[in-house]
């Protein structure tokens, strides 16, 4: 939904220069920041939590989610309608000293129903066909469907026609819409404000600075996670705005490519 590298700070974490805390540590803050948002946004007395557990592989890794298990439940009138899931995958970033998610996954479902009606997923390691950081929408709709046989022999199309011939009906729900990639993916609190507009939930007095304050968290932790991705880039533009800027030994800033 959303990698959060440098959270501890804060979604999408480990503050800057918190290496010397354990992942534990620093996946711990990371859901404090989401409850937090919560507590300050969905209404009632149990409006769930989110909690640190391990991953099963790799051992380096924690997973933070939702609970309860079927999701966070969010009220209109005081009658659940819709509940919230969303899990992070997270370990350190390639510097070793900050927080990273490499998998997450953020959707909406209809009470009382298990398929999303939509999910914002985000998998650094996904390969060429799909965005890392893609929108699903599990909705059906026949011109979409028609379009998407119509690709025919081009990427994706092959395997949908491939499907096909199987017996499968082509679903809506497997387009990947692109969301900003690695770094300016929506975050955690960006999908919950969305439910709250669109879907009229109760929400509490203040509910707005609330996720304000989630929103302004995650977007400084990203913005210092793309600095270290492009350093002579974020130099340039610091240049341009009259900072002074000393270069690093050589080979003291390497770039990583996302």
């Amino acid at each position: 939904m959303s990698d959060r590298e440098a959270e501890g700070g804060t979604p999408p974490g480990a503050r800057p220069g918190a290496g010397d805390d354990d992942l534990a540590t620093v996946a711990e803050r990371f859901a404090e920041d989401l409850r937090s948002t919560l507590r300050g946004v969905v209404t009632g007395d149990d409006v769930g939590t989110f909690r640190v557990r391990p991953t099963a592989t790799p051992r380096s890794r924690l997973l933070v989610e939702q609970r309860p298990a079927d999701g966070l439940p969010l009220a209109v009138d005081g009658v659940v309608v819709l509940r919230l899931r969303a899990s992070f995958d997270c370990g350190w970033d390639h510097t070793g000293r900050f927080l990273a998610v490499r998998r997450s996954t953020i959707a909406a479902v209809a009470e009382g129903t298990e398929e999303p009606l939509f999910r914002y997923d985000y998998d650094a390691g996904s390969d060429d066909n799909i965005p890392a950081a893609h929108l699903n929408v599990h909705s059906h709709r026949d011109e979409l469907v028609f379009a998407m046989m119509a690709a025919g022999h081009r990427l994706r199309g092959r395997a949908r026609t491939s499907a096909v011939r199987r017996g499968r009906v082509p679903r809506v729900s497997t387009l990947h819409f692109p969301l900003g990639g690695h770094r300016f993916r929506p975050s955690f609190e960006d999908v919950l404000e969305m439910l709250v507009r669109e879907f009229g939930l109760d929400t509490r007095p203040g509910w707005r600075a609330a996720v304000c304050a989630g929103r302004t968290r995650w977007r400084a932790v990203q913005l210092r996670a793309a600095v270290r991705d492009d350093p002579a880039g974020a130099a340039e533009a610091l240049v341009d705005l009259g900072y002074a800027i000393r270069q690093p030994a050589p080979g003291g800033a390497p770039a990583v490519s996302r």
